[in-house]
């Protein structure tokens, strides 16, 4: 297991080598269940939790798609991984949404109006793509900062919020794709093409930039950007801001909970469930919060 994964922290509970395990939860990653297989410890009345995170799982030349035969409660990223699930009309089981959150407390201080870059271009997933649009931007006295290294995390929210206009290049296609978010809490305009995961939360005109995923539109949207009236660019920045405040951590942890509280309700209501269904469980609007003890799970990375 990787040193930098979070289970890390959980030994006991991660089944990475054969060993007696009757867990009372099963949570599999999206191609975790080759490890069922190698090592069964999951009988068919213990529930599995399988984390769904990118739309690529509902791709048919991908091998990853076979295991959506497999009954288990699916917790997508977002909306879009669980319409690319549903239209593949293979899931046994629940599809749950829980929208990826991120750490609010440990992003630094917005600076609203104090830039000393006009355009940040985040291309660490698409560094050649991020050296054309910026030769296409280029301006005599514009600031332009490319950004398409790994560097410490601090040092990268930092380079955010010191720009006008940030350009985040995820893949073409992501489950979620979270920079874009930090982006709005941070103070920054985002202008994040269209990469399916992010249509849930980047919503153009209201709170970002969407632009189709080519060259010419991304310039076209970041030309917008950098022109827009100082109204128009306070109202998207705010509303930008309660974009980010909505998908907390702490929302996305209590949603969770909340899936496991209500275990045995989804588990038990797949009894009778061998074919693929398009059962819905909307953990959001449940008003039955998660508190107490959660049950055992055992984790497989």
């Amino acid at each position: 297991m990787e040193r930098d994964n979070p289970w890390n922290a959980f030994p006991d509970l991660v089944v990475d080598k054969q060993r007696p395990v009757r867990p009372d939860v099963c949570v599999l990653g999206g191609a975790n269940w080759r490890m069922l297989d190698r090592y069964p410890l999951v009988l068919p009345n213990i529930p599995v939790i399988n984390l769904v995170q990118h739309v690529k799982h509902a791709d048919s030349e991908l091998r990853l798609q076979k295991f959506l035969r497999r009954k288990a409660i699916r917790i997508c990223v977002s909306d879009q991984v669980a319409n690319e699930l549903r239209a593949t009309e293979m899931t046994v089981g629940p599809l749950v949404v829980i929208p990826n959150g991120i750490d609010l407390a440990c992003l630094p201080e917005r600076r609203d109006g104090e830039w000393t870059v006009d355009v940040l271009i985040a291309g660490l997933k698409e560094p050649e793509l991020a050296a054309q649009v910026a030769a296409r931007l280029a301006r005599e006295g514009r600031r332009i900062d490319v950004l398409a290294e790994q560097i410490p995390r601090p040092d990268f929210l930092g380079r955010i919020q010191e720009a006008r206009v940030t350009i985040f290049l995820p893949h073409t296609t992501e489950g979620f794709y979270l920079p874009a978010l930090e982006g709005m809490a941070l103070g920054t305009i985002v202008v994040c093409p269209d990469c399916i995961g992010n249509r849930s939360y980047c919503l153009p005109g209201y709170n970002a930039f969407r632009p189709n995923y080519t060259i010419d539109d991304v310039v076209r949207d970041v030309e917008a950007a950098l022109a827009l009236p100082i109204d128009l660019a306070r109202q998207l920045l705010e509303n930008a801001r309660q974009t980010a405040a909505e998908h907390s951590l702490e929302r996305e942890r209590l949603t969770f909970l909340d899936v496991l509280h209500n275990i045995d309700e989804l588990w038990g209501g797949m009894d009778d469930i061998t074919e693929p269904s398009q059962v819905v469980y909307d953990a959001s609007s449940r008003s039955k919060r998660a508190g107490g003890r959660a049950r055992p799970i055992a984790g497989t990375h």
